[in-house]
């Protein structure tokens, strides 16, 4: 499945989080969302893969506000909707935000509860999408400064580089 996951996997339970982000491949056009639900107990269906794309999508857009970039759509709306679609509840036992829902939506209530508990403890802005485009992918950013900007510096961000120095040097040629 993930071609580069380590070292930059994220520290659980954020991990839920980077699994579901992860389960795209833009750059063959692979997409195994079906295999990681299935993974995680859940059978989707049609409407529920549509759903839980949506919400992969939606989840990727705040990691890229995570890297200082742009975000596109309204990808909180996206969350809303999902977050009322798990049926959050409290359980002061644990103590944890927990999604009453079953299946697919309760599975990504799940992810938006690690999100937001990662967004309280602060770890959240660890968690960003590589700025390549053609990449995508979810990496935690271990540096010290938060200053990452690619899933992997020897694939995206060699990449990157190599391009924008070919862009100046071969204006100037």
């Amino acid at each position: 499945m993930p071609r580069y996951d380590l070292p930059n996997y994220a520290p659980e339970p954020l991990r839920l989080v980077q699994r579901l982000v992860n389960t795209v491949d833009f750059e063959r056009d692979r997409d195994w969302l079906a295999d990681v639900l299935t993974e995680e107990g859940v059978e989707p269906g049609a409407d529920d893969l549509e759903r839980a794309r949506e919400v992969r999508e939606a989840v990727r857009e705040l990691l890229y506000a995570n890297n200082r970039q742009v975000t596109e759509g309204d990808p909180h709306g996206v969350l809303r909707r999902a977050a009322d679609r798990a049926g959050f509840t409290l359980d002061l036992e644990a103590p944890a935000l927990a999604a009453t829902a079953t299946g697919v939506d309760g599975l990504l209530g799940r992810v938006l509860a690690v999100a937001y508990g990662a967004m309280v403890d602060g770890s959240w802005s660890r968690l960003k999408a590589c700025r390549n485009h053609g990449c995508r992918w979810a990496f935690y950013d271990y540096s010290r400064n938060r200053s990452a900007s690619w899933c992997s510096m020897q694939l995206c961000g060699n990449r990157t580089k190599t391009r924008a120095y070919r862009r100046r040097h071969g204006a100037t040629a």
